[in-house]
């Protein structure tokens, strides 16, 4: 088989970064620049952006009173406040559970655009595959183009989506598997496990999917999540051999996880996510991390990247981020996988 150039963009990301389509555009840029001179042009490459990348792209165009909120509870408040007549609107037109969901389908028509946009455009200019991180959207009632949008439904997901070298959105993935506390709390709908698929990676035979975050973990966070589903050994029993795994880690990576204070998130995330499977799976070979590195009001993003590749039963650290916090940690890591 060929081999693959693989990259993992660890963005240390800004409000300023979200503030227009064109600030959004040049940071992400600025990183696929940084990926394109390690790669070697002759060779496919797929490249891999953390979770809820996308999400604060709902920052665009807003007042910037509604920034100085103290915690997103705060910024609900005054946007509800501000846009109430169209939140209402929204809401009564999908018939939406919640204002907090509401305000996501009203927001995911400008998420859905600058995103689409934006990935297509560096993926045919690079001439990658990317793997596009994600997004707080609802589904585009007309497809996989970045226009026109409209909502499918009052359903609002955790979606990412994968580009080919030419542009085309190839895929879009539901996260299945919603994170207690935090997720559950926003109005999300979970992902059907069945709506996760593979495809191939282009001018290869290697089989790519994505799971994102906490779909990459083997065991539930809590005692209480009947529906936990293991997406990474489902799509180990599909035959999948490069796994993306977009990630936003919502607490202190260095310090006690607060569903589990006895010991450190950073800690629980190597003995229960992804590479603590890897090992033991039959088809997945490569695994591909990248993880936020984002503040903004109460929410704090940190983590530490990865790609690691299965060797037999060994498990080996092909790449690491430096980092796992601040500006110093945005990083863009990169290893070649040779199929072996």
């Amino acid at each position: 088989m060929k081999a693959v150039d693989l990259f993992a963009v660890q963005p240390y990301m800004t409000v300023q970064d979200y503030r227009s389509e064109s600030a959004f555009f040049q940071k992400m840029a600025g990183l696929f620049e940084v990926a394109d001179r390690q790669r070697d042009p002759a060779l496919p490459a797929v490249i891999v952006w953390p979770e809820d990348l996308a999400t604060f792209l709902l920052l665009t165009d807003v007042p910037p009173a509604l920034l100085q909120a103290r915690t997103l509870d705060e910024a609900f408040e005054r946007i509800g406040k501000a846009h109430g007549p169209a939140l209402v609107a929204t809401l009564l037109r999908y018939r939406a559970r919640s204002l907090k969901q509401a305000f996501f389908l009203w927001g995911s028509a400008r998420v859905w655009r600058i995103w689409f946009r934006t990935m297509s455009e560096l993926a045919r200019r690079y001439r990658m595959t990317v793997v596009a991180g994600s997004a707080l959207v609802a589904a585009n009632r007309w497809g996989l183009v970045a226009s026109p949008y409209a909502p499918a439904s009052r359903h609002v997901y955790n979606l990412s989506l994968t580009f080919d070298p030419d542009g085309r959105a190839m895929q879009l993935t539901p996260k299945v598997n919603l994170v207690p506390t935090q997720e559950d709390q926003l109005g999300l709908t979970a992902g059907r496990p069945e709506a996760v698929s593979a495809v191939r990676l282009p001018d290869t035979s290697a089989v790519l999917a994505t799971a994102i975050c906490y779909d990459g973990f083997q065991v539930a966070h809590t005692d209480s999540e009947p529906d936990f589903y293991n997406v990474m050994a489902y799509l180990d029993q599909q035959g999948v051999q490069i796994l993306a795994q977009p990630s936003a880690n919502p607490w202190w990576w260095d310090q006690p996880w607060p569903l589990r204070p006895s010991v450190i998130r950073a800690d629980q995330w190597q003995n229960e996510s992804a590479i603590a499977q890897l090992g033991e799976s039959r088809s997945i070979a490569v695994i591909i991390n990248s993880h936020l590195i984002f503040d903004f009001l109460d929410l704090h993003f940190d983590g530490q990247s990865v790609i690691a590749a299965r060797h037999g039963s060994s498990v080996v650290k092909l790449a690491e981020a430096p980092g796992f916090r601040g500006p110093e940690a945005e990083t863009v890591l990169h290893a070649r996988w040779t199929g072996d």
